[in-house]
C-alpha cells in the first residue's frame, strides 16, 4: 500500500494505472488481481488500514500507569504528533483524493476523527471534573487537538523550516495546555525562564 500511495501522491489516483501499481510493488498485473478486483479496491484496503486511530489510541491510553489526567493529554497530544508524521503521505492522499473513496470508505474514514475527537473530549471532561481543567468547550478543544495534528501532516513542508517534530509539538501542547490550564503553563514558563532555557523562536520576514 505504501508504494501505492507514493504513486497515487506522484500521478494522482486516476492517473496510475494498475500496470504501475504492480510495477511498483514487484509483480506483474495479473499477480496483483489475485488479491484485488479493481484500482478501487486498494482505496478501500488502504481506508481500513488506517481507520483506526482511535483504537490506537485507546491502547496508548491503557499503558499509561499512574499519570496524572494533564500529563496524560501531554502524551496522548505527543503520540498524535508522531503518528501523524510517519502517516504524512497517507494523510496527504487522503486529503487530496477522498472523492474517490466509495461512500461507505468515506463514512469509515470520518467516524475514525470523530471518534479521536471524543476520545479527547473524554479525557478534558474528566481533567474538569477532577479540577485540573478550566473548560467551556471540551468538544471544541478536542477538535482543535485534532485539527493542530492534521495541520503538522498537511503542512509538514512548510513548518520543519522552523521546528522540529519534537519542537513543534510541544509548542502547540503548551497552546492547548494554556487554553485548559493556565496556571500550569504559566509556571512552566517560569521555570524555564530561572533555568535560562530559550523555546525556538520562529521569524517572520
Amino acid at each position: 500500500m505504501e508504494r501505492a500511495i507514493k504513486l497515487f501522491l506522484n500521478k494522482g489516483y486516476k492517473g496510475t494505472t494498475t500496470r504501475e501499481i504492480a510495477k511498483a510493488c514487484g509483480m506483474s498485473e495479473g499477480s496483483l488481481y489475485r488479491y484485488i478486483g479493481s484500482k478501487d479496491d486498494i482505496l478501500h484496503l488502504i481506508c481500513m488500514a488506517r481507520a483506526h486511530g482511535a483504537k490506537i489510541l485507546e491502547n496508548f491510553l491503557s499503558s499509561l500507569d499512574n499519570v496524572s489526567t494533564p500529563e496524560t493529554l501531554k502524551a496522548c497530544i505527543n503520540a498524535c504528533f508522531m503518528w501523524a508524521d510517519d502517516s504524512r503521505d497517507y494523510n496527504l492522499f487522503f486529503n487530496r483524493e477522498i472523492r474517490h473513496f466509495s461512500p461507505e470508505d468515506r463514512r469509515i474514514l470520518l467516524e475514525d476523527q470523530v471518534a479521536i475527537v471524543r476520545f479527547f473530549e473524554k479525557l478534558l471532561i474528566k481533567g474538569a471534573k477532577e479540577g485540573e481543567f478550566q473548560i467551556e468547550s471540551p468538544l471544541l478543544v478536542a477538535h482543535d487537538i485534532l485539527m493542530k495534528i492534521h495541520d503538522w501532516g498537511l503542512r509538514r513542508w512548510f513548518l520543519r523550516q522552523y521546528f522540529t517534530l519534537e519542537e513543534y509539538a510541544r509548542l502547540q501542547t503548551d497552546l492547548i495546555l494554556k487554553a485548559v490550564k493556565p496556571d500550569a503553563v504559566e509556571a512552566t514558563a517560569e521555570n524555564e525562564e530561572k533555568r535560562g532555557t530559550r523555546r525556538p523562536q520562529c521569524k517572520i520576514t
